[in-house]
């Protein structure tokens, strides 16, 4: 009589299953407690905790969006370790591979009840909320199906890439280091190259792009999965729109679940290939596969030789051999090198579990110093036009710029229209083009202040989803650079300061933003010349209502944003006022959260003056809120003032984001007057 061959053991399965109760048991524990407290607030309420079934929808989303692939990461490794931690010990490996089972029984086996060990929980705690769900009369299956095929595929996935790594090291440290470094490599490679880049060129600040993001799938499930609820929308008696009852909810980017499911399998496959070949002598080895061996040595090396390198340089090179604000090629490719080398060491040391690796390494080590330093100067060189990427208007959504001025600013704008953004890009290319002579400046050590550009590039569908660039633009005593002419243009544009001013209360400013209202304002900073202090005014919703207006002529006429780039700081003193006016905003948003409610939020706009706002200024005499007894000061007027009464001379420097004090009190040390400066006695008295 033939015998039969067995791809599943029963009596392993159960064995694994009753051996390891305390993980899968204190693991459904865990997840039973959040149906249990919804279950403990809804007999305390007496009434259901959610208007309808499709919020329980929402919620079930929400978790598998959030909870789930987190969960499923670290519970994964602790499920596959419980399975296969066999193969990490001689006597063990021995053991299981004498008993009456194939290998492919035993990957079944092991495969089979590391799944299960994995699904009870999930399955404990959706059968308790199923069952609050019902209680509560919010059960929603349609949801709780696509929750359900969400939590299988994640939990394939993640079990699968835990076994796959399993196969790949010899024992359970190195298992720990590589599975969560096979799940975040490909994120940390494209951040430390990003660094590197960073290093080398002018105004590229370090950014995660998340390009190879895919590759590191909790952080891209995390971010591409969202939930998308309808409500049904309601005008009420006041002329609001509120949000009704939820029509639909959608799971967005639900398939890429499917796809990770995929890729589960073929992984699987490659882990049955990998212990098909699996020497039992591998079992407490580093790495478990031979023709592995090499490419966690190189790879361990080029990790060590960015990060390394960079850490080298800016301790021991940047301060010495670095002129500007970009690195220098030369040190940095030594300290690449050297790190790159020490890397190849260390990794040579964990396969060899020894400190006699230096043998023979000659080939390997030159090998590695040479690919460090061909990847520096590669990356120097910039084949790619990094550093000199000027996009078109064309292939933008919208443009963010922050002005940071010698005296002045910030000044923030998110422009949209193609003629703004094109004057932002001409500014950028105006900073670019005098890149040599701005790190000249960097390197003399003569300049004396700085002026930032700081662009948020929005890139349209279809596109990386933002680009950062940052720049620092000396100021010298002598010529002062052309770009800082185009920034003082940039920053005086009526479209620009319109963002800048009213961003916070547009729709370019708020995406979620449905309706503003002008709701009144504040005035302060105001001199009383006869008290000697300062005093603020409330604004009635006519005058704040008239100020916008006078406001808006001024923003039309370039008549804001006028002082930022005052090289002179007695100019600026004389220019700016301390006076701040204050435009009060009822806003109607729309919640980004799960439910999509829309709600009212107060808001303050900020308005600082100047002696080139003529409209603003004359409204505020036309109003009455300037008069005799309320009025204006300059920095300068306002520091010759308490240096009057003070009597104390001014000897450091002025602080152009202070705010004024209220009152007449003085600190030693904080006022001072120009040399030659006269203040004007009627005005102070």
């Amino acid at each position: 009589m033939r015998s039969k061959t067995s791809y599943f053991n029963p009596t392993l399965f159960k064995k694994n299953l009753a051996r390891f109760w305390p993980l899968w048991g204190g693991a459904s524990f865990i997840g039973a407690l959040f149906p249990l407290y919804l279950l403990a607030l809804l007999i305390h309420e007496g009434r259901p905790l959610l208007d309808n079934r499709l919020e329980a929808t929402s919620l079930y989303y929400d978790a598998l969006i959030y909870a789930v692939p987190a969960v499923s990461l670290v519970y994964g490794a602790l499920c596959a370790l419980a399975v296969w931690g066999w193969l990490y010990n001689t006597r063990s490996v021995g053991m299981y591979h004498s008993l009456p089972i194939t290998r492919k029984g035993l990957f079944a086996t092991s495969l089979l009840s590391g799944l299960s060990m994995m699904l009870i929980p999930y399955a404990v705690t959706g059968a308790l909320t199923i069952l609050v769900s019902l209680a509560a009369g919010v059960f929603e299956p349609v949801g709780l199906l696509v929750t359900i095929l969400g939590v299988l595929g994640d939990t394939f996935f993640y079990f699968a890439t835990a076994t796959l790594v399993v196969f790949v090291t010899g024992n359970p440290f190195a298992f720990a280091a590589f599975y969560f470094i096979f799940h975040f490599l490909a994120a940390f490679a494209e951040w430390l190259v990003s660094r590197l880049m960073t290093a080398f060129y002018f105004g590229v600040e370090a950014a995660y792009g998340g390009v190879v993001e895919f590759l590191s799938p909790t952080m891209y499930l995390t971010r591409m999965l969202s939930v998308y609820t309808e409500h049904e929308e309601l005008l009420m008696p006041d002329g609001w729109i509120d949000r009704g009852r939820i029509l639909s909810v959608t799971l967005v980017n639900g398939w890429l679940i499917a796809v990770y499911a995929l890729a589960g399998a073929v992984l699987l496959a490659a882990a049955w290939a990998l212990y098909r070949r699996r020497r039992s002598e591998s079992a407490g080895e580093v790495v478990a596969v031979g023709w592995m061996k090499p490419i966690f040595r190189y790879g361990v090396a080029f990790c060590a030789a960015i990060a390394g390198g960079s850490l080298l340089y800016t301790l021991f090179c940047r301060d010495i051999f670095q002129t500007g604000t970009t690195a220098s090629t030369v040190p940095m490719a030594v300290c690449m090198a050297v790190a790159g080398v020490l890397g190849y060491y260390i990794a040579s040391m964990l396969l060899a579990k020894s400190l006699q690796v230096f043998r023979g390494s000659a080939k390997g080590v030159l090998g590695t110093a040479v690919a460090a330093v061909a990847v520096c100067c590669l990356i120097a060189a910039d084949p790619w036009g990094v550093e000199a990427w000027v996009p078109e208007a064309g292939e933008l959504e919208s443009v963010t710029a922050r002005l940071y001025g010698i005296h002045g600013g910030p000044a923030v704008a998110t422009l949209e229209d193609p003629a703004g953004i094109q004057k932002i890009l001409d500014a950028q290319a105006a900073v670019i083009a005098e890149r040599d002579a701005l790190e000249r400046i960097w390197g003399s050590g003569l300049h004396r202040s700085t002026a930032q550009l700081h662009l948020t590039f929005r890139l349209k569908e279809g596109r990386s989803s933002a680009v950062y660039r940052y720049y620092d633009i000396p100021v010298s005593d002598g010529e002062q650079p052309e770009a800082l002419r185009v920034l003082a243009a940039l920053a005086a544009d009526p479209a620009f300061q319109e963002s800048s001013i009213f961003g916070d209360v547009t729709v370019q400013g708020r995406k979620n933003l449905r309706e503003a209202r002008l709701t009144g304002g504040y005035v302060d900073s105001l001199y009383n010349p006869e008290t000697q202090s300062y005093e603020g005014l409330d604004l009635t919703l006519e005058q704040a209502g008239t100020l916008e207006e006078a406001v808006r002529r001024d923003i039309q006429a370039g008549n804001f944003g006028r002082t930022i780039f005052l090289v002179s700081g007695e100019e600026y003193d004389q220019a700016a006022y301390n006076l701040h006016i204050q435009l009060n905003y009822a806003l109607e948003l729309q919640d980004s959260g799960p439910n999509w409610d829309s709600y009212v939020q107060n808001e303050t706009i900020s308005i600082r003056l100047s002696t080139y706002c003529t409209e603003t200024l004359k409204a505020l005499e036309d109003l009455g809120v300037l008069n005799e007894g309320r009025k204006l000061l300059t920095h300068a007027e306002q520091h010759a003032l308490e240096s009057r009464e003070a009597g104390v001379p001014f000897e450091g420097d002025y602080d152009p984001y202070s705010f004024p004090r209220s009152g007449s009190a003085v600190y030693p040390g904080d006022a001072y007057v120009y040399p030659g400066e006269e203040v004007d006695a009627a005005l102070l008295h």
